[in-house]
């Protein structure tokens, strides 16, 4: 490889400013991305919302979809069926459940409104091991130990520069994928404000719902209180009684 100092990213110095938003992607609870955001025009409680839910369950989807099309991309490379000795990785037995933890967590001023977590037992461990959505950049280490971070279109579509095999696999990886980021952030944007076409007020939304004889209510704060107002009339004339004879 030639030296990439001609090719480094130079991002533009910026003020950074605290958003109301905010998502965080963790491993085994390893923050491996946070993103602070706002939202234009929000739709107060619409994120204590069916569709909000599934909002969440479709941003999941996308991340479970990079994961596992750059697994196969690694199987691919790496696993030769006609091997009489197939490389270790391939024969061990798969990780125990939840040894390998993902969590999506969706924050309102730092406060969690909506988690989501799932298995990565089936993710090989150079996947999980590397994780990045952003799918923006290349990382590399000269042989002084100093970083460069690359952008990919610059870096993969430069004919003088002399891959390894792994640069390989992960041009193979990442070259045909978006930056998950900005769609996960946008999409939470489009689903809790007007700006997406679908919603205009907080009555748009599926606030509450029956399932069976019972009525839930997504709100959790409006749940909480109706539990501490049928505790407190269930409790009121023992209350009352506790007070009349206090003196």
């Amino acid at each position: 490889m030639e030296n990439p100092t001609a090719i480094t990213a130079q991002p533009k110095a910026r003020t950074y400013k605290e958003e109301r938003f905010e998502f965080t992607l963790f491993v085994n609870d390893n923050i491996i991305c946070k993103r602070n955001f706002k939202i234009n025009d929000f739709i107060e409680h619409s994120m204590e919302s069916a569709e909000f839910k599934n909002t969440v369950d479709n941003i999941v989807r996308m991340i479970d979809d990079d994961l596992k099309s750059k697994s196969r991309v690694y199987t691919w490379y790496f696993f030769n069926p006609n091997e009489e000795t197939p490389a270790e990785e391939f024969t061990a037995p798969l990780l125990s459940p939840w040894e390998c933890t993902f969590k999506l967590v969706i924050s309102d001023r730092r406060h969690p409104v909506m988690t989501k977590i799932w298995d990565g037992y089936a993710y090989p461990r150079s996947v999980r091991d590397k994780v990045d959505i952003g799918n923006k950049f290349v990382k590399l280490i000269n042989r002084d130990g100093k970083q460069f971070v690359l952008d990919k279109e610059t870096f993969f579509n430069d004919p003088s520069q002399r891959m390894n095999f792994d640069l390989q696999v992960l041009r193979s990886q990442i070259m045909d994928k978006s930056d998950l980021l900005l769609t996960i952030t946008k999409t939470i944007c489009e689903s809790c404000s007007p700006s997406g076409g679908m919603f205009t007020t907080t009555s748009d939304y599926t606030l509450s719902d029956n399932m069976g004889d019972k009525h839930y209510n997504y709100n959790i704060k409006a749940h909480n209180r109706r539990i501490e107002k049928e505790w407190e009339d269930a409790t009121k004339k023992k209350t009352n009684d506790y007070f009349k004879n206090l003196f």
